[in-house]
């Protein structure tokens, strides 16, 4: 559908593509009113017990979760067309409204160009990079779910997700990773942005069954993921989400921006973008939503004529991860040192 170039929705971004000023407001509006997460009781331990040896995957119950992944990728298409089975999907996800859970994702493109910033701009890479330093336990999974559920012919699968904080000692107990360094976790960050991957720190509640967390170790357990454009789950949900689930996706401060005077029209972006925030103009041009943009920066690789760059269009939080987790999210998570 095109699109008139509509000020409402960027009007702190002018035709050239140039941020005019930091939207704070728009910051405001990311703020949804998740309720204050609590852990769930052990009780008997029934169900810890359950979770623990039953339910959970393991390294020999891999297959499972690779036809599980598979599944969650190829029927996100109910969402939009099947009424009834969407919103079964959508109970077993845990994302549906109105809002009762608190899975979040935070989303960190970690290939920002920043020749024409100030040397004081925080970057997400190094906002990530410093998250990281104050994490009590990383484990890091050397295959990547989804990756290797897609069979991904573009990305190389080894690049697997970090897990943070005590309860990620639960996938190392289970097989599905080991522990790493600080240093280790680092190279891993620094490879995921040489190949052109987003980062997104996650906290999903429906993985506690996958990964067998106990019910008072959930605000102990934070994941980093590696994401490419093609195979990434959560991509492929945001696509068939409505605008009321997609607040659960936000940008660490930094959106795609399009200079429309490069823009050649070829639309590729528009194909890229994981939650169609970007539209065709009148005119030809694209006009990206800042609204729905969330800075993942795979339009960017889609783009062969540099018409998109990833720019701050918002203020980046100063405290880090455990602050967009805190404020945006109401999770107030036990992974970091005090």
């Amino acid at each position: 559908m095109k699109e008139t170039f509509d000020k409402n929705f960027i009007d702190n971004i002018d035709e050239q593509g140039n941020v005019l000023y930091l939207d704070e407001e728009r910051l405001e509006r990311k703020i949804v009113g998740f309720p204050k997460y609590k852990n769930k009781p052990n009780g008997l331990g029934i169900f810890n017990f359950l979770k623990q040896n039953v339910i959970y995957v393991n390294s020999k119950r891999w297959w499972i979760a690779r036809k599980l992944y598979r599944f969650f990728v190829d029927k996100a298409k109910w969402f939009k067309e099947d009424k009834i089975k969407g919103k079964l999907y959508k109970k077993a996800i845990m994302i549906s409204p109105p809002m009762e859970k608190n899975t979040g994702t935070l989303v960190m493109p970690l290939n920002v160009d920043i020749t024409d910033m100030s040397e004081k701009t925080v970057v997400p890479m190094d906002m990530l990079k410093e998250s990281l330093r104050h994490v009590d336990y990383i484990s890091g999974m050397d295959t990547c779910l989804c990756r290797e559920s897609a069979d991904c012919k573009d990305f190389p699968h080894d690049l697997g997700c970090l897990f943070l904080g005590d309860a990620a000692k639960t996938a190392v107990k289970h097989g599905l990773g080991r522990q790493i360094t600080y240093e280790e976790a680092c190279d891993r960050i620094d490879r995921a942005a040489d190949l052109g991957l987003m980062a997104q720190a996650v906290w999903i509640e429906v993985e506690q069954l996958l990964w067998g967390i106990k019910n008072d170790e959930m605000d102990r357990f934070l994941e980093v993921c590696f994401c490419c454009p093609c195979c990434c789950i959560v991509g492929k949900l945001s696509i068939n989400l409505k605008d009321e689930d997609r607040v659960r996706f936000h940008p660490s401060g930094w959106t795609a921006v399009a200079d429309r005077t490069t823009c050649v029209g070829c639309q590729q972006c528009v194909k890229a973008c994981p939650l169609e925030a970007i539209k065709m103009g009148e005119d030809g041009k694209i006009i990206i939503n800042q609204e729905k943009c969330v800075g993942c920066g795979l339009c960017k690789t889609k783009c062969n004529v540099g018409a998109i760059k990833i720019k701050q269009t918002m203020p980046v939080r100063e405290g880090g991860l455990r602050e967009y987790f805190e404020k945006e999210f109401n999770l107030d998570l036990k992974i970091w040192k005090d």
